[in-house]
């Protein structure tokens, strides 16, 4: 129901080095013919097509698989592209575009590829982009550009990029006060600049200017007193995780700033750290720390905004009980066991809670958090449950996530039947008929997402569900089933089920 990456990726790149591209046999093509570029297209509808084993392109081919209508297109063996080439190429309609092997790029094709039709567009073998290929483009906004292969950028070229929605510049290791100036102008969401080892405080001022959402700069390693002053100024999320310790005198500066903080580089954090970090508004990671002292504890839970620890391995009943009065999400899904005055403390907790790294739930320790009244707890990191447990768990109100769980017994289904709220099971792959029936008396949206096959039985009772029931794995059903859920408009099935035609 919520990981972490779903959370950053509002703050974070979505080029494609971050994706996942299943290439299968495509990667080991060396030549193609343009009736076989038309049928790959054709064949990865819908999905990722990956032929990074192609070193040349011709002009016809290039017009071919412009015709992909999927995720990925990753052509990241070619070193060189022709002008008409990247006009074809312009008109892909997937979601991204990846070129990674060019080493060089006309302003005639730099034109061509910005107006790619899809999101993004990804050129990080680009070792210099050229004022004029910047300039050419400069035309479209709203196109996702990752650049990582440059080491330096000039003031113009800066300028020329400033409409991208999100822009990538991670091998940039230098910034002028010019460039940074330049930079600041850039009006899209994201702006990425890993590769900065270090940052002046007039090039901090600078970049504080960006109106974008985030701003990432996870190569710097130290951050004085007088440039997180100025980066407090930025409007939304930074980005600081290659920082692994922080002064006191950066943290009271940071705690000025107002939008997400990501800190999670962060081994150590002193008292007086923790005291000023209270202060922040807004989201704060601090996944990295393994321990939390019982005063630093106390003054986190004073924090106005989500907080992450998903590093500590420990916690003590008397951070327990401090953290259980913090006001938002709290995450602690480095904690594999829980002592029982542990989890009798957070079960106080007000706000969603996430207990993902517990494999294990003692019947005692799983009546306190059933008492927890805040709007999730997660804990998917089970992966059996007693049916007392699930039993006390079924007390919680709110939110209930179980992902963890592969199977569930017909007593177990019993006992979760009586939860009122969202119950997510999105783990379980099979249930029998009676677990399914139990299942179908819960109030509540229900999640079976991960469900194979149901039976008619199954169907009829799900059908009845009070609350929308997500069936969106299941691959295995008669028409009859399939009749009976479709008529309901609070089941999810997939596509097949709900565009086919039935007897």
């Amino acid at each position: 129901m919520r990981n972490a990456t779903s959370v950053v990726a509002c703050v974070g790149f979505m080029f494609l080095s971050g994706m996942q591209i299943h290439a299968e046999s495509t990667d080991l093509i060396k030549e193609l013919t343009v009736e076989k570029a038309v049928e790959l297209a054709r064949q990865h509808r819908g999905t990722s097509l990956s032929l990074d084993g192609l070193t040349t392109l011709s002009d016809e081919i290039a017009a071919a698989l412009a015709r992909h209508r999927g995720v990925v297109l990753s052509l990241d063996g070619l070193t060189t592209l022709s002008d008409e080439a990247a006009v074809a190429l312009s008109q892909h309609r997937g979601t991204s575009l990846s070129l990674d092997g060019l080493t060089a790029l006309s302003g005639p094709a730099a034109a061509a590829l910005s107006q790619h039709r899809g999101t993004s567009l990804s050129l990080d073998g680009l070792a210099i982009l050229s004022d004029e290929a910047a300039m050419a483009m400069k035309e479209r906004g709203g196109l996702s550009l990752s650049l990582d292969g440059l080491t330096t950028l000039s003031a113009e070229a800066a300028g020329s990029l400033k409409h991208k929605r999100d822009l990538s510049l991670d091998g940039v290791t230098m910034l002028s006060e010019d460039v940074a100036k330049a930079l600041a102008e850039h009006r899209g969401s994201a702006l990425s600049l890993d590769g900065l080892s270090t940052l002046s405080e007039d090039a901090a001022q600078s970049l504080s200017e960006h109106r974008g959402s985030s701003l990432s700069l996870e190569g710097l390693t130290t951050l004085s007193g007088e440039a997180a002053k100025s980066l407090t100024d930025y409007k939304g999320g930074l980005i600081l995780t290659g920082l692994t310790t922080l002064s006191d005198d950066a943290a009271a500066a940071l705690s000025l700033h107002a939008g997400y903080l990501n800190l999670s580089g962060l081994t150590t954090l002193s008292d007086e750290a923790a005291k000023s970090l209270k202060d922040h508004k807004g989201v704060l990671w601090l996944n990295r720390l393994t321990t939390l002292s019982d005063q630093a504890a106390k003054s986190l839970a004073q924090h106005k905004g989500g907080l992450w620890l998903r590093g500590l391995n420990t916690l003590s009943p008397e951070a327990a009980k401090a953290l259980a009065q913090h006001k938002g999400d709290l995450t602690l899904d480095g904690l594999t066991t829980l002592s029982a005055e542990a989890a009798k403390q957070l079960a106080q907790h007000k706000g969603r809670l996430y207990l993902d790294g517990l494999a294990t739930l003692s019947e005692g320790e799983a009546t306190s958090l059933g008492q927890h009244s805040g709007a999730t707890l997660s804990l998917d990191g089970l992966t059996t449950l007693s049916a007392n447990a699930a039993k006390s768990l079924a007390q919680h109100k709110g939110g209930l996530v179980l992902n963890g769980l592969t199977t569930i017994s017909d007593l177990e289904a019993k006992s979760l039947a009586q939860h009122k709220g969202g119950l997510v099971l999105d783990g379980v792959t099979h249930l029998s008929d009676e677990a399914v029936v139990a299942l179908a008396q819960h109030v509540g949206y229900l999640n079976l997402s991960s469900l194979a096959t149901l039976s008619d039985e199954g169907a009829v009772a799900l059908s009845r569900h009070d609350g929308a029931v997500s069936l969106m794995g299941v691959n295995e059903m008669s028409d009859e089933a399939v009749g009976v859920l479709r008529a309901s408009s609070r089941v999810f099935l997939p596509p097949k089920y709900m565009n086919s035609k039935l007897p």
